[in-house]
């Protein structure tokens, strides 16, 4: 069933909506006028191309906690970098066979409910693909549609918080050097500065030996407030179980969910079912020949020009 189809979208929990009352300070009243200002501001900015679905807005409200002046920067934010990172956002047809071969992957897997503090849990699978087989451009667009399926069929986790769980296991140094540096930094500043939400846990698991460059690398890119979210686990699951609990994660993992392998197929049909919908997704853009101002370019936002270059190993 697709987003279009689906109507669960529209029904959150009254406990969910007590919590967000009380942590972000939502009420219907407040929401409305939110909603009705952003509206009206997208309306005087001939740049953007925004969707029309109040979900949109509300990720950005509840990730902002309704401060109207970063719900605005934020949304002009994320429609300009999405225009700038085509090998990121765009292309975002599920029957394209790149995205098909991405998709069977499962680099990037949601998993079903929530953990005990309501908060949605993805595993991100940093060695489960042949590096030689697949682009690391297309994996992050098939990434993108599943994350972009997730945000709108399930809202809550903008109200409630997401952790991630970085998986390193199969991980090779042909998997670091298949994911550019230059790479690497626009993804993060996209999600840390253009996202509606920040994660509230990251964890590594099953770390190689040369697990040192990555985390260094990665460090060196998140910012602050991400860095004091960052545990690693290793190959210590009863760590992981601290932090995630076993009945959401999958069976693969020691948990009582459902196995990576079905999640995978889970996912690509979910992205299939919804292909009409993030087609049109990909189409939310800025345009910057029409912003009133000096346009913005990817130098400005990513210090960095020209196509994506592959980092140097010794």
């Amino acid at each position: 069933m697709s987003i279009e189809e689906s109507k669960s979208y529209l029904s959150i929990d009254p406990e969910v909506l007590n919590r967000a009352k009380q942590a972000i300070g939502e009420d219907d009243e407040r929401k409305d006028a939110t909603l009705k200002i952003i509206k009206e501001w997208l309306k005087k900015q001939p740049h953007l191309t925004c969707s029309p679905d109040e979900r949109f807005i509300l990720m950005y409200a509840r990730g902002c906690k309704y401060s109207l002046e970063k719900i605005k920067r934020k949304i002009d934010l994320c429609l300009t970098m999405r225009a700038l990172l085509p090998d990121i956002f765009g292309g975002w047809d599920a029957k394209r066979p790149e995205i098909q071969n991405a998709l069977k992957y499962g680099i990037m897997l949601p998993l079903p409910g929530f953990d005990d503090l309501g908060r949605k849990v993805f595993i991100y699978r940093m060695g489960c693909f042949p590096p030689d087989r697949v682009k690391v451009e297309d994996l992050e667009k098939a990434s993108g549609m599943v994350a972009e399926v997730l945000a709108y069929e399930e809202p809550v986790m903008f109200i409630t918080g997401a952790v991630v769980i970085v998986d390193f296991e199969g991980y090779t140094l042909s998997h670091l050097t298949h994911r550019p540096l230059s790479f690497m930094k626009k993804q993060a500043k996209y999600f840390q500065d253009a996202g509606p939400a920040s994660p509230k846990s990251i964890n590594f698991i099953r770390t190689p030996a040369a697990f040192n460059t990555v985390y260094n690398l990665v460090m060196g890119i998140l910012n602050d407030k991400m860095k004091q979210r960052v545990k690693v686990h290793g190959s210590d699951f009863e760590s992981l179980y601290k932090q995630v609990p076993k009945a959401i994660l999958p069976s693969d993992y020691g948990g009582q969910g459902l196995s990576t392998a079905e999640l995978t197929d889970f996912w690509k049909k979910k992205v299939e079912d919804n292909r009409d919908f993030l087609l049109q997704q990909a189409k939310y853009l800025a345009d910057e020949s029409k912003r009133q101002g000096k346009p913005r370019t990817t130098e400005e936002l990513f210090g960095i020009e020209g196509s994506f270059r592959k980092l140097d190993v010794d």
